[in-house]
Formats: C-alpha cells, sequence, structure tokens
C-alpha cells in the first residue's frame, strides 16, 4: 500500500502556489494608480525590461502565442507603458520597448517583488531559494521540451 502525503503531491503544491502569489500579486502589488492595468500584463510586462526586445522575443521566452502577446502588448500601448516600433534591421520584427511611464512603473514593481524575493530568502534562507529557483528553471525546460515534441 503507498502512504501519500498530500501536503506533499505535487499538483497541489504547485496550485496552492499559483494561487497565493496571485493573491499577492491581487492584493499586495501596489499598481502606483496606473487605471486599467490588469495582473495579467505583468508577465509581459516585466519580460520586455528596460531593453528593447522583438514581439517574437517576448513570446517565445513567455510560450505563449505572438497573437496573445501582441493584444497584451496593444493594451500596455493603450495605458502608455509600452511603445513599438519596426526593427532597423529587419521590417517585418516589431520592437517593444518601455516609455518613460512604463520604465518607471517597471522600477516601481520590479522593487516590490524584490522585497518580496528577500521575504522568501527570509524563510528558506539564500541557497535554498537560489536552490528552488534553479529547480524552477529546470522543471520549466523540461516542460517546453515537453511541449516541443508534442509539436513535432
Amino acid at each position: 500500500m503507498i502512504n501519500e502525503d498530500t501536503n506533499r503531491t505535487t499538483s497541489r503544491l504547485l496550485y496552492l502556489l499559483k494561487r497565493l502569489s496571485d493573491s499577492w500579486f491581487c492584493n499586495e502589488l501596489c499598481h502606483e494608480n496606473i487605471e486599467g492595468f490588469n495582473n495579467s500584463y505583468i508577465p509581459v510586462f516585466m519580460s520586455i525590461g528596460t531593453t528593447t526586445i522583438s514581439n517574437s522575443k517576448l513570446a517565445s521566452n513567455l510560450s505563449i502565442t505572438k497573437q496573445a502577446a501582441s493584444k497584451v502588448i496593444k493594451e500596455l500601448e493603450e495605458l502608455g507603458l509600452v511603445s513599438s516600433e519596426k526593427c532597423n534591421t529587419d521590417g517585418r520584427l516589431m520592437m517593444l520597448c518601455l516609455t518613460d511611464k512604463g520604465a518607471s512603473f517597471y522600477e516601481h514593481l520590479r522593487g516590490q517583488i524584490e522585497v518580496l524575493e528577500d521575504e522568501y530568502k527570509k524563510v528558506v534562507g539564500a541557497k535554498n531559494y537560489e536552490t528552488a529557483i534553479n529547480v524552477m528553471l529546470k522543471l520549466v525546460q523540461y516542460h517546453e521540451q515537453l511541449n516541443k515534441m508534442e509539436k513535432v
């Protein structure tokens, strides 16, 4: 007979971590009163970062479709947080960058996320936190490989 510790079930832990972290993003992350900013924009917005990136590269980095990325980018442009322009070397590509307002907001959000990461490090220790990040990166890579194989 298998003695399963339901508190350590991966699916339960992933569900709870996602639900609780989503709750933190919704309730604790201060949006600096940017009317219309939706928490679902955060992965795309934060992935643009402080340098330019193409819509294709952004979509690839987040494992989403270019259409899904484009939808969020359009909404972020309407909020005045992101701008886009044609790439100088490849006219087919749109390069994305943060506006001044977007860059300020990015730094604001990044600061709050760093505070949360510092809290995580206090809870589990800096070494364990880095180990957890490395493990999550490997699990993401594993699932990305699985998805590539399914598409072939």
